[in-house]
């Protein structure tokens, strides 16, 4: 008996030595995070926007009918030499930009005419047999169904003149569109035929614009939306004429955002007699404060601090970043956002501006964990 206490005491000494001699895990380090201060947007007299120099009216000019190219407009080169028209001519209203070849549309039209003849003689035949037959019904040598019979073919012929008619007229416009004309005066933007091409019906041969006037398009976000007027003033810039600005008029807002960059374009209406505005220029602008006071700047954080709130699968979540006795540790959030512009997001409930935030690491944490603030 004594030697099985023995036994059992050294044993549980043994056990107590190994236990203390093993040391505890160290802990988890914290976890690296980015963080930032969370802001207001500026108002509406901060607000500038980049923009794009379009022309006031471009129209994309397509033959009617297909055909080989045979020529297209000449000018005058800086040498003197006439060269094809090309991107950047001026051209005027009507002038003849290219032209199919007509031998095919020609024959087509003295086909047509030659039809009409006839169909004019038979007319007249038929016209000179019903006169005479209702000489003859009347002198009662002729039938009276000999008379209705004489007045169906005159009508008949009529019609058939009517249809060679149409059909002359249908050649003499296919012709006519073999001529590709200018509907305005303008610059060309673009041609994409040359001379001995096989045009198909509907192929764009030139584009041409009317650049007297220049629209400059931009994108606002719903923010800044009621602070835009039609009619308004606002004023251009562009780093091709650096400490200039030109003046304009908004003259279009869209009635609904695009459906990718939810934002509203909005255009500005820019005189351009000097031509200086070229189409595909980049222009820059700072919208007016208009009644923008008025509107209470939002708080706008990164995507990327952006969580699925905790234990709220339809919710969301920022974590906020806090200092308590030394260490660093952030907390979790909920809060309530509007619609996306670009990289950030706009908060409408749930933080102040001032307080700091996780931007880099978000969706790495948990609510109360101990963080690194890292650069």
């Amino acid at each position: 008996m004594r030697t099985s206490f023995l036994a059992l005491t050294l044993a549980l000494g043994a056990l107590l030595g190994l236990a203390c001699g093993r040391s505890p895990p160290p802990p988890a380090p914290p976890t690296a995070v980015r963080i930032a201060t969370v802001g207001r947007a500026g108002t509406t007299a901060d607000a500038r926007f980049s923009a794009e120099i379009q022309p006031a009216t471009r129209v994309d000019l397509a033959f009617k009918v297909g055909g080989y190219v045979e020529s297209i407009a000449k000018v005058k080169d800086v040498d003197g030499r006439p060269r094809l028209i090309q991107e950047g001519d001026a051209v005027r209203e009507g002038m003849e930009l290219a032209a199919l070849r007509k031998t095919d549309y020609s024959q087509k039209l003295t086909e047509a005419r030659a039809a009409l003849s006839q169909a004019r003689a038979a007319e007249e035949q038929a016209r000179i047999n019903f006169e005479r037959t209702t000489k003859l019904v009347a002198a009662e040598v002729s039938t009276p169904a000999q008379l209705d019979a004489a007045r169906t073919q005159k009508d008949s012929a009529v019609g058939a003149s009517a249809v060679a008619q149409a059909r002359v007229d249908e050649a003499r416009t296919a012709l006519e569109d073999t001529q590709l004309r200018s509907p305005l005066s303008g610059v060309v933007l673009k041609r994409t035929v040359e001379v001995g091409v096989l045009a198909a019906p509907g192929t764009v041969a030139f584009s041409v614009a009317e650049t007297r006037s220049v629209r400059v398009v931009f994108g606002v976000p719903d923010t800044l939306l009621p602070s835009v007027r039609l009619g308004a003033p606002q004023a251009v810039i562009t780093q091709a004429f650096p400490g200039q600005r030109f003046e304009g008029r908004i003259s279009r807002i869209a009635p609904s955002a695009d459906p990718k960059s939810r934002v509203f374009a909005v255009e500005v209406s820019i005189p351009n007699e000097d031509q200086r505005l070229k189409p595909g220029m980049v222009a820059a602008l700072s919208l007016r404060d208009g009644g923008s006071a008025r509107l209470q700047p939002e708080l706008l954080v990164p995507l990327s601090s952006i969580v699925r709130a905790p234990g709220k699968p339809d919710g969301f979540a920022v974590f906020v970043f806090q200092q308590q006795d030394g260490e660093s540790r952030v907390r979790a959030r909920e809060v309530e956002l509007g619609e996306y512009l670009g990289n950030v997001i706009p908060v409408r409930k749930g933080l102040e501006a001032g307080e700091r935030i996780v931007v880099t690491g978000a969706s790495l944490l948990s609510d109360g964990e101990a963080v690194e603030v890292i650069p």
